[in-house]
């Protein structure tokens, strides 16, 4: 289905779901920046890419097509490598970015260099909501789990089109009351759910940005996102592989049985599903996930 054609800068506006083949690197321990990266197909990350013509990030999807031509001449597909920091703990990043075929996390990292994530955003969403609200400078660490493309925008054009008041404003908006449910509950998973639950509901999100089974992971990537020691995450791997719900080998994550790994799932992952796909569905009559 597609929701219609920009001729304007090559752009088409599309719910169809793109794989995500792109290369994967650990997440650093120290979260120190890394050095250029360029993934199988030899696009080196933060530049410039060809685009496809489709457009895939549901938030740009659910625009009128006015709303969506303001903001046209200002969208440029970038490619962005795992492991990339991207706006590293800034006040007042430069650009925005509405991920195409990327995932994203949003990561706390403590004195001590444990980590656990807050937040994992795929293709509902973008990054740098909280520059558009000049809200204060976030505490959290921003980085590539799973390489892909997006678009970015000057952080400027997208709070002049905001400031309009008109729908970007209202999609914004929409999206921070679900982003801010996603806070709440990974706090109460994070508390409460075991290992091999939590470690289900976060493979299950992750697929969903991402649109493949197939997952270039690593255990202690894992670990470092649901803030466990990496055996725990071997233990539950062993577990669900064993049922047949995945494999994996050589820092590959396959998923063979979702219906057992969402029977699997601890409650979070109904919950935030839920959440995210009436944000959407009342927008454009169908739901993201």
């Amino acid at each position: 289905m597609t929701y219609g054609v920009e001729t304007k800068g090559g752009f088409a506006r599309s719910d169809t779901r793109e794989s995500n083949r792109g290369a994967s690197i650990a997440l650093n321990a120290s979260l120190m920046k890394q050095e250029t990266i360029r993934d199988r197909r030899g696009y080196k990350t933060g530049a410039a890419i060809p685009f496809n013509g489709l457009l895939t990030n549901n938030l740009l999807t659910a625009l009128p097509g006015e709303d969506f031509i303001s903001l046209l001449p200002h969208l440029e597909p970038i490619f962005l490598a795992c492991g990339e920091d991207i706006n590293e703990l800034s006040d007042s990043p430069r650009f925005v970015l509405f991920p195409e075929t990327v995932v994203i996390s949003h990561i706390n990292v403590l004195e001590n260099g444990s980590t656990s994530e807050a937040a994992v955003i795929g293709r509902e969403g973008m990054i740098g909501l909280s520059a558009i609200l000049s809200s204060h400078q976030t505490s959290y660490w921003t980085q590539v789990t799973i390489a892909g493309s997006a678009l970015r925008v000057r952080t400027e054009a997208v709070k002049r089109e905001f400031a309009r008041g008109g729908a970007l404003q209202r999609l914004l908006l929409g999206y921070a009351g679900a982003s801010m449910a996603q806070l709440s509950q990974k706090a109460v998973c994070n508390n409460y759910h075991a290992v091999k639950e939590r470690l289900c509901t976060w493979l299950l999100m992750i697929q969903d940005r991402a649109t493949d089974g197939h997952l270039l992971l690593t255990h202690e990537q894992i670990a470092r996102h649901l803030g466990v020691r990496r055996a725990g995450v071997t233990r539950a791997a062993n577990v669900l592989r064993d049922a047949g719900a995945i494999s994996y080998s050589r820092a590959r994550i396959s998923i063979l049985d979702r219906q057992l790994l969402e029977s699997s799932a601890c409650e979070c992952y109904q919950i935030l599903r839920d959440e995210f796909n009436r944000l959407h569905r009342t927008r454009n009559g169908c739901g993201v996930f």
